[in-house]
């Protein structure tokens, strides 16, 4: 799990990371104990559907899934030990080429439909910072197209000034406790004075929540 937590920070946006959640623990279990483990705050996501069944015997496993969406190593994590980096990387690195040999190709055209889909999740879900830096990304890479006109429009409405601000101070909160000690008390009070001043918001419901998490006994 640390592993690929680095790994997204430290290829950001060229890769994305899932972790699935596949010993029928519950969500608050799980929220909180990634949560405690400081594995929150980044972009990695998090389900528990399988986008592809296990092979192994036990976990944790890993599988990297290829620019062309075929599953290129599967298995224990110790077992594939650099080569997984490796590989991830000239997965990157042959991405990066047809971009450029093809700036309006099949991969950039499925980049922008995936961006979108992600821009417009984040708006709906509140998560609005998150939103205006996925979006900020796609702006740089396809100039003047005119659905990410719309998703800028659409974020900047005034009548989201609220979310706004909520989704701002949350940012700043996680970006602040996620690699600390996120359930200490002081930060337990900063996330319900978060959740009372942006109350009605998704972002208030969302410091609710990890007010929540904080007491769930994961022992």
């Amino acid at each position: 799990m640390p592993a690929s937590v680095k790994a997204q920070n430290t290829f950001g946006a060229d890769l994305q990371v899932i972790f699935v959640e596949c010993q029928g623990t519950s969500p608050d279990v799980a929220e909180a104990f990634a949560w405690k483990m400081k594995w929150m705050g980044n972009p990695a996501m998090w389900t528990h559907d399988r986008p592809i069944p296990t092979v192994g015997q036990g976990l944790p496993e890993v599988a990297l899934i290829g620019i062309d969406g075929t599953v290129l190593m599967q298995g224990y994590p110790g077992d594939l030990g650099k080569k997984l980096e490796e590989t991830i990387a000239s997965e990157i690195a042959k991405a990066r080429k047809i971009r450029a040999k093809e700036p309006e190709g099949e991969l950039a055209k499925a980049r922008l439909t995936q961006g979108l889909l992600r821009v417009r999740g984040r708006i709906e879900e509140g998560r609005l910072e998150e939103a205006d830096q996925l979006l900020g990304e796609l702006e740089k890479a396809h100039k003047g197209n005119g659905e990410l006109a719309l998703e800028r429009k659409r974020l900047e409405d005034p009548a989201l000034k609220a979310e706004r601000e909520a989704s701002k101070a949350w940012a700043a909160f996680v970006a602040r406790v996620a690699s600390a000690k996120p359930f200490d008390a002081a930060n337990i009070q900063k996330a319900e004075s978060l959740a009372k001043k942006h109350a009605g918001t998704k972002t208030g419901a969302r410091a609710e929540r990890f007010v929540k998490l904080s007491g769930v006994k994961l022992y």
